[in-house]
């Protein structure tokens, strides 16, 4: 008897600690969606999907990459913060591109509050303005870089929607293999253009490793 009431007790406590880890989920999803909706607009807002994930940990208050695992944290570290990461993933139907990272993240502290600006660079100005896409289609890339005088390949073109995290802008990035010079390496003409206005920002000849993704 005292063995069953004894499982009992062990149940109804487990019970009651996944509520409590449940009870916090939706108060700390609501904030991150304020703050993200604040970001890009109601509009866009929309178009955003809760990701998979969820990171929770206590980071150093003085030394950012000294972190520790929730489990591991006790009191006597003072000196750590309790840090909550919610990831979001943009799904547009203008903007489709599966190579591009397409996620934001709100950082909040143990009181909700938004700790780090969010990442919002790689969204074109047409969805923050909520606005019709202005970029060229793929068939008009394709265009271009024929009449641009590329030389005679071994392979079919490729083409690639590339964002340049320092310039915070996007560009096409087609590229020409010209030959296979080894078992691993190729020399390669490349042709950078513009998403909107089609201008050729760059042409240029590289030597690549084959395995690498263009």
């Amino acid at each position: 008897m005292k063995k069953t009431i004894t499982i009992l007790i062990l149940i109804l406590s487990f019970k009651s600690s996944f509520s409590q880890k449940k009870e916090l989920e939706p108060e700390v999803i609501k904030k991150a969606e304020f703050y993200l909706k604040k970001a890009v607009g109601e509009d866009l807002f929309e178009y955003f999907e809760l990701a998979s994930w969820y990171i929770e940990y206590y980071q150093h208050k003085s030394k950012a990459k000294k972190r520790i695992r929730k489990k591991n944290y006790t009191r006597k570290k003072k000196n750590y913060i309790n840090i909550k990461k919610v990831g979001f993933n943009l799904n547009h139907p203008d903007f489709k591109y599966e190579n591009i990272s397409k996620y934001s993240t709100v950082i909040l502290d143990f009181d909700l509050n938004l700790i780090e600006k969010i990442d919002i660079d790689y969204i074109p100005q047409f969805l923050l303005e909520n606005k019709p896409s202005n970029w060229l289609n793929e068939n008009k890339i394709d265009s271009i870089a024929e009449t641009n005088k590329m030389k005679k390949g071994i392979k079919p073109i490729t083409k690639t929607l590339t964002f340049d995290t320092k310039s915070k802008k996007y560009y096409w990035k087609v590229t020409n293999q010209l030959n296979e010079k080894s078992r691993y390496r190729c020399d390669m003409e490349v042709l950078e253009i513009h998403p909107v206005n089609g201008i050729v920002l760059k042409q240029y000849e590289t030597e690549y490793n084959i395995h690498r993704e263009f």
